[in-house]
């Protein structure tokens, strides 16, 4: 699985980072705009990414599965 951000459509809420902050962060440097820490989270991470997702007022976030690039496995 792998996390994805549309950087066009962020509001800068800060709801990621607050719900997941080893994943997202909202710089300040980038004007609080999202940017992904990690695209693989830690499998202890997930819940807090898809809570994000679903917190994020702009359907910034999205999760995508990794089997979908490669449905071979190698």
């Amino acid at each position: 699985m792998k996390v994805t951000v549309n950087p066009t459509t962020c509001i800068a809420s800060g709801n990621c980072s607050r719900t997941a902050p080893h994943v997202f962060a909202n710089l300040e440097e980038n004007d609080g705009f999202v940017s992904i820490l990690n695209e693989h989270p830690a499998d202890t991470d997930w819940a807090a990414v898809r809570e994000a997702e679903s917190l994020c007022p702009s359907a910034t976030i999205h999760i995508e599965d990794d089997s979908d690039d490669n449905p071979t496995g190698t």
